[in-house]
């Protein structure tokens, strides 16, 4: 399984090696529109992201013994049409979160097979996802929970000058499996330290060989049904970005601390990398 780790993480290495755009060639959104690291992004581009995350005092069951967790999830996204108002999206997990310690192995896979942009403009998109969780993890090790899961997002995107606002809401249910039904929102803000905003928009593709980003991100997880009911979650998770328009990789570090009396972890430390690869140049 270490194996596959590696290939993963090699394969996004080769792609952020390449040249690309900040977003899609083809968009114009506003380079303030962020990527955070836990909300979503409503705008829809071929990106390719890795997030590596680190628990502290890690407590897989409630009264049970804490210790140190690591997970990578790799996430890839697609857009299929010019007017980037239609895409699907895929996050595969790795992790060491089961029941034993010294075993790392895949969790269960997420996937949305449709994302669509009911409002597209450059500085506001609404967003639509239909969510299928798949239960590829090996529930006898910890790694799953054995469940197949249906859930439906909204996702906003809108930038002001320098400034982002997103906000996600998320209904998700499990159709196969222990009975769960959850709720969840998140916030996020974020100044971007763009030079050529002036009193407009900021320019799509910024100028600037270094862009830093700082941004605040408030989500709160709410199991209305099921084995986990009231275990509900809340977290900030305030970080840095530093964003290469030229190159268009983008490297984020943040610090995630819950702030609910339930809580699996004392904080949790966030290393994302992402790039905006465009999957057509593989055809070409």
């Amino acid at each position: 399984m270490k194996s596959v780790q590696l290939f993963l993480i090699l394969l996004f290495t080769l792609y952020s090696s390449g040249l690309a755009l900040a977003h899609e060639s083809s968009s114009a959104y506003s380079s303030a529109i962020s990527d955070p690291i836990k909300v979503h992004h409503a705008h829809i581009e071929d990106e390719q992201s890795i997030n590596f995350s680190f628990d502290d005092d890690f407590q897989k069951e409630d009264g049970g013994s804490k210790r140190f967790a690591f997970e990578t999830n790799l996430e890839l996204a697609i857009a299929w049409n010019e007017e980037l108002n239609l895409g699907s999206e895929i996050s595969i997990p790795f992790s060491n979160r089961g029941n034993d310690d010294d075993r790392y192995g895949l969790g269960d896979i997420e996937f949305w097979p449709i994302k669509y942009a009911f409002l597209n403009e450059p500085e506001r998109i609404l967003t639509g996802v239909l969510s299928i969780g798949l239960p590829t993890g090996d529930e006898a090790h910890g790694f799953g929970e054995g469940q197949t899961k249906l859930g439906a997002f909204l996702l906003l995107d809108q930038s002001w000058r320098n400034w982002f606002f997103g906000v996600n809401a998320e209904f998700e249910s499990v159709v196969s499996g222990p009975t769960e039904t959850e709720v969840e929102f998140a916030v996020a803000l974020s100044y971007s330290f763009i030079k050529e905003t002036g009193h407009g928009m900021a320019p799509s593709q910024p100028r600037q060989s270094l862009i830093p980003i700082l941004s605040l991100e408030l989500t709160s997880e709410n199991i209305l049904s099921g084995l986990e009911k009231e275990n509900d979650l809340v977290t900030i998770l305030p970080s840095l970005r530093l964003w290469s328009p030229a190159r268009d990789w983008q490297a984020s570090l943040g610090i995630e601390v819950p702030l609910s009396s339930y809580k699996n972890n004392d904080l949790k430390i966030h290393l994302n990398l992402k790039n905006h690869f465009e999957w057509d140049s593989l055809l070409k």
